[in-house]
């Protein structure tokens, strides 16, 4: 498997690409969906100044993709109607996605666009806005305990777990307390 690691300046730049991709786009609240869209979220709504809500869904175990994504948060009073703007971190087959504009259209909103900064190139769903197709697993900066856990599990020995991190791009201080 390849392995891409995103910095915090990388994830910051990012950032303002989408927001700069958004344009003069009027939106009237974030919908995170968490917890991979919680920093994304944090940072878009102060560039957007704009109000978050979030709704949490599992997607994965141990670097594999459960069958189907399940919500298993969701908001109680939402404004509407409205234009929401929802992001996650990576649409990576877009079952996510998929799920959570279905579960927003409940709420008869306005109109629903959708954010992330990275797709995968077999994505089914390609959101509104996004920066860049990554074809690896992507360790974001915010996942470095679960990534090294993972990699425990996959490496068997918490030193090959730590030299595969190293190889893939983390800092030994950010893995030294692991």
């Amino acid at each position: 498997m390849k392995y891409v690691k995103i910095s915090w300046d990388k994830l910051e730049k990012d950032c303002i690409s989408l927001v700069n991709k958004l344009g003069n786009k009027k939106f009237d609240r974030i919908i995170c969906i968490s917890r991979g869209g919680l920093p994304w979220a944090r940072v878009l709504s102060d560039f957007l100044k704009l109000p978050i809500s979030h709704l949490a869904v599992e997607s994965y175990a141990d670097l594999k993709q459960i069958k189907r994504p399940v919500v298993t948060e969701s908001p109680k009073d939402l404004p509407r109607p409205e234009k929401w703007l929802v992001v996650d971190d990576v649409s990576d087959t877009g079952d996510t996605f998929a799920l959570v504009v279905e579960h927003l259209k409940k709420y008869r909103t306005k109109k629903i666009f959708t954010v992330s900064p990275y797709i995968k190139p077999k994505t089914k769903f390609i959101p509104d806005f996004y920066v860049e197709s990554i074809d690896a697993w992507i360790i974001f900066p915010y996942e470095i305990r679960e990534t090294y856990e993972a990699f425990l599990k996959i490496y068997k020995t918490s030193k090959k777990a730590k030299q595969m991190l190293l190889k893939n791009g983390l800092k030994n201080w950010e893995i030294e307390n692991l």
